[in-house]
């Protein structure tokens, strides 16, 4: 029977762990009662207790490594980490890497506890994919969309001090305390009229260094502020708050508006919620990996996330950026890992995504598009580890789930891994003389954006795109052309024209029907008037802003855009429920007469602006 003097730092700790958050305390206190604590020391493994009555178990310190008959790595886990589900229908070893302690659970006493609990029991199923689908529905509850996915403007907190650097320790501290109960302040140059944030500081921060260091508290704030802290814009999601926290271990994070000014704070506080946010710990968890083994092994969770979002039928943006994240976080983890892997990197470099990726318009069937660019004096042999850096990485990725480029615009391709002074040349090249294999590759490298390295690099790269496109009419009538290659399936009788696959028939790619053709549209419009943003949703409206489309034409194609979007994610969605590869061609006998007639209304509105582009811009 577990020591009565254990219980409070027991339930404390297995309370604070999905799904046992969602139970109340006295359900908490018979699971403890009835739990047992092992120790195993470095190197001593745990089959003792794998033979016995089916058991789960939560690692309280230490790590355990789970490896297959075969000697390959199944499993690497850390502090409250759970296990054992499976034990009956898998073999493996798992044997402790370092000290460890261990909470053991009688699986049927377990499930005797929680029974009057059914999401919980569901998340204690001992089937995989059970375990899998319920937490995904636990974690995207009604409210915690409603929550996570919007805007950091629509939940920050305005109660926020802002005070100039010169004022002191103690009058900071009483405007905190007395004036408004804040915990945190936010020091601002009021030396000119920007206001910029130059500093932070906590009620925390007052404990460890002032009172704890005993500092004059006569001193500027300056002495005990943090410098430049981690921000976000108040358009951002709130899930990219709550990355921010989570990836820098901060609790507050100033959000600033357009102009850079500081508008109100978030904190954890304001995201009190029982349920985690799958995608963010998705997230934390590819930031500890250690190796290429681990990062594969989340791969199905980015597919779960994809499903619950698409189920919940959130904004195609939405999916696309947090779909992005993840992108962003598996390449982010694989450069860290082939750094450990081929040593010390040699010379300056940066890491570019390109294309839809750089546009933050993800989905699951994403191939790659990434870049190297690297400092102008790395050597011959520098030249020789990136390039068997960028094919570590982009194996890597695809590996994780996304395929090879086709069109090989990869990193791994010698081509696009150069030293800066090239990178110039091609921009040089592409812009002045727009043919096809040129534009093809400025098309694909027209939207980059830095991942990893020295982001000086890619600001000198960004500049001369910038100089090379912006008012360059040759380029323009380029793209124009480019994009009036194809048109949307749509016959003359106002019946979807369908393209021959394979063996399955006629047909619709939505991606060439639609979706390219809007990309290039939006592109060519923020181009014009050298909108530098990324994202198409965003060029449509900077060309609404600067009137190159009028309300009503915006309307159409941002509307169309969203809608074929949403149509892709979909149809991905009833490819993974019915086992079938993913692709972007749909089947017409699943269209029923109103998808028909939004699919010919949006090839219409495409084909319509691809003749007002044309008017326009020339061709």
């Amino acid at each position: 029977m577990m020591d009565s003097t254990l219980l409070p730092n027991i339930v404390a700790f297995i309370g604070a762990i999905e799904p046992f958050n969602q139970l109340p305390n006295a359900v908490l206190d018979s699971i403890a009662i009835n739990m047992e604590i092992q120790f195993l020391g470095k190197g001593e493994s745990l089959a003792p207790l794998l033979t016995q009555k089916q058991n789960l178990f939560i690692i309280r310190s230490g790590v355990i490594e789970q490896r297959l008959p075969d000697g390959s790595l199944r499993s690497r886990l850390g502090e409250k980490d759970i296990f054992g589900f499976s034990l009956e229908n898998e073999n493996y070893q798992a044997n402790a890497l370092e000290n460890s302690l261990i909470y053991r659970f009688d699986y049927a006493a377990l499930l005797h506890c929680v029974a009057d609990y059914p999401t919980v029991t569901e998340q204690l199923a001992l089937s995989a994919n059970r375990r899998l689908q319920s937490s995904v529905n636990v974690q995207w509850s009604e409210g915690e969309k409603g929550l996570f996915f919007k805007s950091v403007k629509e939940v920050a907190s305005t109660r926020i001090v802002q005070v100039p650097p010169s004022m002191t320790i103690q009058e900071v501290a009483r405007l905190m305390r007395h004036e408004t109960g804040c915990s945190c302040a936010v020091i601002v140059d009021n030396s000119n009229l920007n206001n910029t944030l130059i500093g932070m500081v906590t009620d925390k921060d007052m404990t460890k260094r002032v009172v704890a260091d005993a500092v004059d508290v006569t001193l500027p704030i300056t002495h005990v502020m943090t410098e430049h802290p981690w921000t976000v814009g108040n358009d951002e999601l709130v899930l990219s708050a709550v990355h921010v926290m989570m990836k820098h271990n901060i609790q507050n994070v100033p959000v600033l508006d357009a102009n850079k000014q500081v508008v109100g704070l978030i904190t954890p506080q304001l995201l009190v919620q029982k349920h985690s946010v799958q995608a963010v710990f998705l997230i934390e968890k590819i930031g500890r990996c250690q190796s290429l083994e681990e990062l594969t092994a989340l791969a199905l969770e980015r597919q779960a996330i994809f499903e619950a979002m698409a189920e919940a039928n959130l904004p195609s943006h939405l999916i696309g950026q947090v779909l992005t994240m993840i992108y962003d976080a598996f390449t982010q983890r694989l450069i860290y890992i082939a750094e450990k892997a081929l040593g010390p990197i040699p010379c300056r470099y940066v890491w570019l995504a390109a294309g839809s990726h750089a546009r933050g318009e993800i989905h699951l069937l994403s191939d790659q598009d990434n870049a190297l660019v690297l400092e102008d004096n790395a050597t011959d042999s520098d030249r020789v580890y990136f390039n068997h850096f960028a094919m570590y990485v982009c194996k890597g990725l695809a590996e994780c789930g996304y395929a090879l480029c086709t069109g090989r615009f990869m990193a791994a391709t010698p081509k696009w891994c150069q030293p800066l002074n090239v990178w110039l040349q091609y921009y040089r090249k592409w812009a002045n003389n727009p043919e096809y294999d040129m534009l093809l590759s400025l098309t694909v490298f027209l939207e980059i954006r830095p991942l990893a390295g020295d982001n000086t690099l890619f600001d000198i790269l960004e500049k001369q795109r910038v100089i090379q496109v912006k008012g360059n009419t040759r380029l323009m009538s380029a793209l124009v052309r480019n994009a009036l290659q194809t048109r949307p399936p749509l016959g003359i009788f106002n019946n979807l024209v369908l393209e021959k696959e394979g063996k399955n028939g006629k047909r619709l790619n939505i991606k060439k029907a639609a979706i390219g053709h809007l990309v290039d549209l939006a592109r060519i419009y923020a181009l014009h008037d050298g909108g530098e943003m990324l994202a198409t949703e965003a060029r449509l409206r900077f060309a609404l802003d600067h009137q190159s489309i009028n309300e009503s034409s915006y309307q159409d194609l941002s509307g169309t855009y969203q809608y074929m979007m949403q149509l892709r994610y979909s149809h991905h969605l009833c490819c993974l429920r019915s086992g079938k590869p993913l692709s972007n061609t749909l089947n017409p006998d699943h269209f029923g007469s109103f998808s028909r007639q939004h699919l010919k209304d949006a090839f219409r509105i495409v084909s319509g602006f691809q003749d007002a582009v044309k008017m326009k811009f020339g061709a």
